[in-house]
C-alpha cells in the first residue's frame, strides 16, 4: 500500500512539474530571446501576444561581465530568433547560444545604426571634452532616432521567422513609431534651451543622450575603470566649472566613488539611472526630467 501511494505521488509531481513548465512558454508562439531589457520590451510592443520573449541581462545586472543562467539556457533552447546589439558579453557567449542552439537565428538589431565614439581614457582636455578612440558606444537604445531603425530591423526578422503574423507585427511596428517619435518630442521640449548643457554621470552610459539633445556628458568612469587621483581631481574642478548640481549614478553602481565625487566637487544632488530598465518610455521620460531640474 505505502508503494501504491509513493507511486501515485511521484506521479502527481511528475504533472504538477509538466502542466508548470508547459504554462512557461506556448509553443505556438514565436519564441525571442535577446540580451538587454530595453530591447525585449520593443520585441513585445511589435510582437503582442504572439511572442515568447526573455532577456538575458537584467535590471542591475552588468552587460560587460554578466553570465547566462542555467533557467536562461534552457528557455534558450525554445527561442527562434535571438536578437544582438552589441553589448560586452555576447562577445563570448553568442558563440556558446549558437553551438547549442544550431536552429537559432541570430539578428543583429543594431544592424546599420551609426554609433557615436566611446569615452577610452582617463583625461580630459582643457576644455572639458573627453578624448575619444576607435572604441564605439554600445549604448544605442538611449537614442530614439536610432531605437527606430533597431525597431526596423526587428520587425523584418520577426515578420521572416514567422510569416503567417507579418502583417500583426507590422501594425504594432507603425504604432511603435508614433510612440518613439512622442518620446523625442517630448525630451526636446524638455531640454532645448537648458541654461546650461553640461550634465555629470558616473558610468559613460548615456552619451547618446548628450549627442542627441546637444548636451555634454561629463562622466567620471572610463573604460570601466575608476580615474587616478590627478584625473580625479580634473573631473572636480570641471564639476565645479560648470556648476554641476546633480550627479548620475546607474543602479548597482559603486556608492564610494559618487559619494567622493559629491563631497569634493560639492554636489547636493545624487540621482539613480536604471540603464537596463524594461520600461523604455519610462526610463527615457525620467531622464529627460531629472536633466530638466539639473540643467535649469
Amino acid at each position: 500500500m505505502r508503494k501504491l501511494l509513493l507511486i501515485g505521488v511521484v506521479l502527481l509531481l511528475v504533472l504538477i512539474a509538466c502542466n508548470g513548465a508547459a504554462k512557461q512558454t506556448n509553443p505556438a508562439k514565436l519564441g525571442i530571446s535577446v540580451s538587454i531589457l530595453p530591447q525585449q520590451w520593443f520585441v513585445d510592443r511589435i510582437g503582442g501576444d504572439r511572442v515568447n520573449t526573455q532577456a538575458m541581462v537584467g535590471s542591475g545586472d552588468d552587460p560587460h561581465t554578466y553570465e547566462p543562467t542555467p533557467q536562461q539556457m534552457t528557455n534558450l533552447a525554445s527561442s527562434k530568433l535571438y536578437f544582438t546589439v552589441g553589448v560586452e558579453f555576447e562577445e563570448v557567449w553568442l558563440p556558446r547560444f549558437e553551438s547549442a542552439n544550431p536552429g537559432l537565428m541570430v539578428v543583429d538589431s543594431a544592424a546599420g545604426i551609426e554609433r557615436i565614439a566611446a569615452l577610452n581614457e582617463h583625461s580630459y582636455s582643457e576644455s572639458g571634452t573627453p578624448h575619444t578612440g576607435a572604441e564605439t558606444d554600445p549604448h544605442i537604445w538611449f537614442s530614439p532616432s536610432r531605437m527606430k531603425q533597431m525597431a526596423g530591423n526587428m520587425v523584418e526578422a520577426m515578420a521572416s521567422a514567422d510569416p503567417q503574423n507579418a502583417d500583426f507585427y507590422r501594425s504594432n511596428y507603425n504604432s511603435l513609431l508614433t510612440e518613439i517619435e512622442e518620446v523625442d518630442e517630448q525630451m526636446r521640449q524638455q531640454l532645448d534651451g537648458s541654461a546650461r548643457k553640461t550634465f555629470m554621470v558616473v558610468h559613460p552610459a548615456w552619451g547618446y543622450v548628450a549627442a542627441d539633445y546637444g548636451l555634454r556628458m561629463l562622466a567620471v568612469e572610463i573604460g570601466g575603470s575608476e580615474p587616478a587621483p590627478e584625473t580625479l581631481a580634473r573631473i572636480v574642478e570641471l564639476a565645479q566649472k560648470y556648476q554641476i548640481n546633480t550627479l548620475v549614478v546607474e543602479k548597482g553602481s559603486n556608492i564610494r566613488l559618487a559619494t567622493s565625487i559629491t563631497k569634493q566637487a560639492g554636489i547636493p544632488n545624487v540621482v539613480e539611472w536604471d540603464p537596463m530598465a524594461y520600461d523604455w518610455p519610462a526610463a527615457m521620460r525620467m531622464i529627460a526630467e531629472t536633466l530638466h531640474r539639473a540643467l535649469n
